[in-house]
């Protein structure tokens, strides 16, 4: 090679380090920018979600048992088992907030006969530990399937994959009428401090045959709830939005007395057979900007608020698997206060984590009680 030749080369060379250098200045600049790097920390209460249904399924169900291994929801003592599974989490972790469900096919098992004990149940210890209790009502309820729609409501409804639910008149009916029953029955508890409409009502769920409801139908649930509830209390509508282009959000605002968002930082992805853990958070401009949603909402006179956010493994496979000895490369105690921190630099005034029954399952099969030290720090650092 001549002098020429390596002055050219040299040149070339010199020219991609540079644009390396410019590449990695960016992206730099840019995750140091972005709103997860410079939004202060607000000064949130910290809570957590609850369902029996997932507390049954891994506190007593048998992994790989087929039906033997199954719990059965009409068993006697349930109402009283769940509300103590209830009340150990609460005592455990320090938290003074809770959001629950109200399933459809568990309070109405049967057209018009309303069975209340477990809800009842589980805001009778709310009310002993002091806290109080956010609760969703609707077709869509938190945690596998997501639709808890009774069998008795689907009589007369030809159902396919993907529909909208709410655009079924007479289901429509029936869950409005439901709706109303509920929280004519919940208005007196004055543990509850606020309502969710539906959950995640927007988001046609995968684990339901891609159904889905429609915004109308959404905001008159809200309505409804706000119709039976002599005490006024907020009605938060949440949604669970994952890029920037999702502009549901404002919907939400628009329709509910809350703005509240699910987030959960760290995703699984396989890439030529290979599996990767990726912060979703320093993806900069193309994740949501949480805390501009925050500003907006409180510019409208309303809250911001996390209904969930991931404080157990995200995966694909049986939760009750995951040991400390074969932990998630997914989550992990630390990443867990990381994820926190996330959550309070968008300035919501409330965090309701999500996988309080499994901090549980793993101190009680494997005698593993960093989850539930981590959650009790974060929670008394964050409020």
């Amino acid at each position: 090679m001549g002098p020429r030749q390596r002055r050219q080369a040299g040149a070339i060379v010199l020219g991609a380090l540079v644009a390396a250098a410019l590449l990695a200045a960016q992206l730099w600049l840019t995750l140091r920018l972005q709103w997860t790097s410079r939004e202060p920390l607000a000064d949130a209460a910290i809570g957590f979600n609850f369902s029996c249904d997932q507390a049954e399924y891994l506190l007593l169900e048998v992994p790989g048992a087929g039906p033997d291994g199954h719990v059965d929801d009409g068993r006697p003592g349930r109402a009283a088992w769940c509300a103590e599974v209830l009340g150990r989490l609460l005592e455990l972790t320090g938290a003074r907030l809770v959001r629950l469900g109200v399933p459809w096919d568990e309070v109405e098992p049967r057209e018009g006969e309303f069975d209340f004990a477990v809800i009842d149940a589980q805001l009778e210890v709310v009310r002993e530990k002091g806290a109080t209790a956010n609760v969703s009502i609707g077709m869509k309820s938190q945690r596998h399937p997501e639709f808890y729609v009774p069998n008795w409501a689907l009589a007369g409804v030809e159902l396919r994959d993907g529909m909208v639910l709410s655009e079924v008149p007479v289901l429509r009916e029936r869950a409005l009428r439901m709706v109303a029953s509920v929280a004519r029955h919940l208005a007196g508890r004055r543990e509850i401090d606020s309502w969710t409409a539906e959950n995640e009502g927007y988001i046609a769920s995968h684990r339901a045959r891609r159904w889905a409801l429609g915004r109308d139908y959404v905001a008159e649930v809200a309505a409804t709830i706000r119709a039976n509830d002599p005490l006024g209390r907020p009605v938060a509508i949440n949604h669970a939005q994952h890029y920037v282009f999702d502009r549901r959000w404002r919907d939400a605002l628009a329709d509910g007395d809350v703005l509240a968002q699910s987030l959960y930082p760290r995703r699984n992805y396989f890439v030529l057979g290979r599996h990767f853990v990726i912060d979703i958070m320093q993806l900069g401009w193309l994740m949501p900007n949480y805390a501009y949603q925050a500003r907006v909402a409180r510019a409208a006179g309303k809250e911001f608020w996390v209904t969930e956010l991931q404080g157990e493994p995200w995966t694909d496979g049986d939760a009750r698997l995951i040991s400390p000895e074969r932990p998630s490369k997914n989550l992990s105690p630390e990443t867990l206060s990381k994820n926190v921190e996330y959550a309070r630099r968008t300035g919501a005034a409330r965090i309701y984590l999500w996988g309080a029954e499994w901090w549980l399952f793993q101190l009680e099969r494997f005698g593993d009680g960093r989850w539930l030290e981590a959650v009790r720090s974060v929670v008394r650092g964050g409020s």
